[in-house]
């Protein structure tokens, strides 16, 4: 004869007995109390924590034939022994996953009408509900909302989400949770007393954090467990049996982490490795430790983790040690190598990689900060030639070669004294006369200006060749430089965006999507979007009516405006003498960027340097 599991055999027979779900028991005892049972209740949550079980004692509680109502489930009356053997025949379990059609729900429907045989109500436990078929759902619709009042309907999931939103309306819905660490070691404890298996000290809290959450996985292990271990269960009996990493290699790994030592890092994943330890086991290990050390040095309260007093001290050295801007890092990059430990074929090479970065990624992240004013200070001591007391707001909108086209190397070159005196003549003298001071050219628009501007302005000065260019000459056709500029500047938002785009059009036709991933816009000419595609055949599917109406209709909806679309499979070089190349290469110096951002401008045309 088999023996039962453990599982079945110490399946809680009264409320007093179930672990854990208080807000679950506690209400159904108070409606068994007050007479208030409803019609049908709905059980969801992860699996083994005690839906099937509780549906049982709802059974129970309804047929008890103890006198107290608050008493029930008794657990010792004919009726709790018989639904609890199993012989009962007015309740009913049925599993949906093998009961999916239609015919099962009318089977259901024509068989509730039947008053029960010998209990006072009839109960159906459908678990895995989910499982069920749209037309069965249907059918169940108007028996479940008004059942006969004999009639009690217990449903249970594992996936609520995919049970119809009619069958949850008609349900009173209650949320079971994972059980703690501390209460799962605490019932393994007893049930092995009772079943006389001895278990070591941090035996059962290893139990427990492999079943994450489920009493049923919990003893499962335990007896699996029993089976292998002659004696006393320890500590490495467990993770021998599960694969486990010994929490020696994780704690040294976090010591090394929180010392930045990466040597004893590496050695602390190569010791994992050399064991044929499961990579991933360790990596989840290692993770929840962090979390563990994260939440404590956030909040300080070890009520959050389910911790023994064992390990509460050590995490708690670990929180003051350790940086909260760190501990996220590492909790985010060593979350992420399960599926990569699953997939590479490289052993646990992304283990080190994942190791060395958490170690060296915050060095260089306080880096960017310095050098960030070092390109903008150049510019106030570059020039001191021309002076700037009466240039307007007007002015900013224009962005010529001479603060457009060599920004970073120009700027720099001028500032020194010596060197930069001889090269200005030339600059100034071209577009304005032939003399060669380069003050002869301030007097011009406003003669009282230069004498005070040295020594009383207070903004930086601009650079000689960009005041220089101000007197050359006025933008030859600054509608074409403007037209081309904004049309560069919608392109950038589509480059931008692109994902997002695709995003949106897949609703619409996936196939056009799929068609999409190979394109990317290239250019827009006027009130038309140029798309760069791979091949022919993806410009012609493209371009066929119905798929370009599709992308043109996307647009319209994104960008408030009308835009036809083509494709093109050539990519053009851009001429070095065409305005419009010359704005698409400024638009891509960072600094003229910013200069459009902060004042929020636009490029009304570009003139060469003259070389020094």
């Amino acid at each position: 004869m088999a023996v039962q599991s453990l599982y079945r055999k110490w399946r809680s027979q009264t409320f007093a007995e179930l672990v854990g779900q208080e807000h679950v028991v506690q209400t159904l005892r108070n409606a068994i109390a007050e007479d208030r049972v409803g019609h049908a209740y709905l059980f969801t949550g992860p699996r083994g924590v005690g839906k099937t079980t509780m549906a049982r004692l709802l059974a129970k509680a309804v047929n008890c034939l103890h006198p107290d109502p608050a008493a029930r489930p008794c657990g010792t009356c004919e009726m709790c022994t018989a639904i609890a053997e199993g012989r009962a025949v007015d309740v009913i379990e049925m599993d949906a996953a093998s009961h999916t059609s239609v015919e099962d729900a009318r089977e259901i429907i024509e068989r509730v009408q039947f008053r029960p045989s010998v209990a006072r109500m009839k109960v159906y436990i459908i678990d895995e509900t989910h499982m069920l078929s749209t037309a069965a759902f249907n059918a169940l619709l108007k028996t479940l909302e008004e059942p006969p009042d004999h009639a009690l309907f217990i449903l249970a999931t594992t996936e609520v989400h995919k049970v119809p939103a009619t069958i949850l309306s008609r349900c009173q819905r209650f949320t079971f949770v994972r059980h703690s660490v501390t209460s799962m070691a605490a019932h393994l404890r007893r049930i092995a007393a009772a079943e006389g298996i001895a278990l070591a000290d941090g035996a059962p809290e290893a139990i427990a954090r492999a079943a994450t959450g489920s009493m049923r996985d919990a003893l499962g292990i335990l007896e699996q467990l029993a089976s292998f271990v002659e004696g006393p269960i320890t500590l490495h009996h467990v993770q021998s049996l599960l694969g486990m990493t010994a929490a020696a290699e994780v704690d040294a790994l976090i010591a090394a982490l929180l010392a930045a030592d990466l040597t004893a890092a590496l050695r602390a994943v190569n010791a994992v490795a050399n064991q044929g330890a499961d990579l991933r086991q360790f990596a989840r290990d290692l993770v929840e430790r962090l979390r563990a050390v994260m939440l404590l040095k956030a909040t300080g309260d070890r009520s959050l983790l389910d911790l023994g007093d064992d390990e509460a001290a050590q995490l708690a050295q670990w929180a003051q040690q350790a940086e909260m801007a760190a501990l996220v890092q590492w909790v985010k990059l060593f979350s992420n190598l399960d599926y990569q430990l699953r997939t590479t074929p490289y052993g646990h090479l992304p283990l080190e990689v994942a190791v060395v970065e958490a170690l060296l990624a915050p060095a260089p992240a306080a880096q960017p900060v310095a050098p960030r004013p070092q390109p903008a200070r150049p510019q106030p001591s570059a020039p001191a030639v021309a002076p700037r007391p009466h240039l307007s707001e007007s002015q900013f909108g224009f962005v010529t070669s001479a603060s457009v086209a060599p920004l970073p190397a120009s700027r720099p070159q001028p500032a020194p004294a010596g060197p930069a005196e001889p090269p200005r003549p030339p600059v100034a003298s071209q577009p304005v006369s032939a003399d060669p001071p380069p003050v002869t050219p301030a007097p011009s628009p406003e003669p009282s200006v230069p004498a005070p501007a040295p020594a009383a302005d207070p903004p930086p000065p601009p650079p000689a060749a960009w005041a220089a260019a101000q007197h050359a000459r006025p933008p030859a056709d600054p509608a074409v430089a403007r037209a081309a500029d904004a049309e560069l500047s919608l392109l950038e938002q589509l480059e931008a965006t692109w994902e997002d785009f695709k995003r949106d059009v897949r609703p619409r036709s996936p196939t056009v999507q799929a068609l999409l991933n190979s394109a990317r816009p290239y250019d827009v000419e006027g009130n038309t979007i140029v798309l760069l595609v791979s091949s022919s055949f993806h410009k012609e599917r493209l371009e066929e009516p119905k798929n370009r109406a599709i992308i043109e209709e996307v647009l319209r909806r994104r960008l408030g405006k009308v835009y036809a679309v083509r494709c093109t499979i050539e990519e053009k070089s851009v001429e070095p003498t065409d305005l419009r190349g010359k704005i698409r290469e400024a638009r891509k110096d960072e600094l003229v960027r910013a200069a459009l951002n902060i004042f929020d401008a636009q490029i009304v045309d570009i003139e060469p340097l003259e070389p020094e």
